[in-house]
């Protein structure tokens, strides 16, 4: 029997066949959680969902009543809601001296605004306490060029949750963040093609290696649990191999 049994997760952003929050669902999952999983895709969803016997539900996170009627759903299923992780986002690269209004916008409705009303009807759930994670980026915590959008979006909601921790600390919620290195998943595998890259980066990582879907599960997995973590909350935790000390790699 694992940690988490008789508990519920939702994981939103589970869509991907090898993603972040896919990845995290079926390792809550394997530790003995109720998981829903939830994205815009639904077969995608309903493929994942059969494989661990969890729920899938089908939510766009630029629209806050699909973001309530997720946590609706969820407790009408299982009663209760007792994790909630953010894992959705969208890649955005630009120069500021060539960014329109039209450009920054779709990544702020997802990775702040959506991130951030998320965390609003994940609390309003939690009576009796629970664990609110966000998905961030090393991207957020070094700058590199072309980055305003994507890391500034990022960098935002890792300071809201500091605030959500203060907001929600009389209803027993913790709410962290994971700042994650490159990782190669369904959006990143065009990167894990270019050894010029991968190099690049492994030069600037005191670990030696890149990190895997397994390193984001278990971290996952970690600050999700409160018999693992209890004690903590606001926080941000790096998972770049020590790379978040030093730079991006310049190209």
């Amino acid at each position: 029997m694992g940690t988490l049994s008789g508990k519920t997760a939702v994981v939103l952003g589970a869509s991907g066949s090898s993603n972040f929050g896919s990845a995290i669902a079926r390792r809550l999952a394997a530790e003995g959680a109720n998981v829903v999983v939830a994205a815009r895709r639904k077969q995608a969803l309903e493929d994942l969902a059969t494989e661990i016997d969890g729920f899938a539900v089908a939510c766009d996170v630029t629209d806050e009543a699909q973001i309530e009627a997720l946590f609706d759903a969820s407790i009408t299923k299982y009663g209760q809601v007792d994790i909630a992780i953010f894992s959705a986002g969208v890649h955005a690269a630009g120069a500021i001296a060539e960014l329109s209004a039209d450009q920054i916008r779709p990544t702020l409705e997802i990775s702040f605004i959506g991130a951030l009303l998320f965390f609003k009807h994940a609390a309003r759930v939690m009576v009796n306490g629970g664990s609110v994670l966000t998905i961030s980026s090393l991207t957020a915590r070094l700058p590199g060029p072309g980055l305003s959008v994507y890391a500034g979006a990022r960098a935002g909601i890792d300071y809201a949750l500091k605030i959500a921790a203060v907001e929600y600390a009389a209803n027993k919620v913790r709410f962290n963040s994971i700042a994650a290195g490159l990782i190669q998943t369904d959006m990143t595998d065009g990167f894990f093609a270019m050894e010029s890259v991968i190099n690049a980066h492994l030069e600037e990582t005191p670990a030696g290696r890149m990190g895997t879907l397994d390193d984001m599960a278990e971290a996952a997995l970690y600050l999700a649990d409160d018999s693992r973590s209890g004690y903590i909350n606001g926080q941000v935790l790096d998972l770049a191999g020590g790379q978040q000390m030093g730079r991006l790699p310049r190209f």
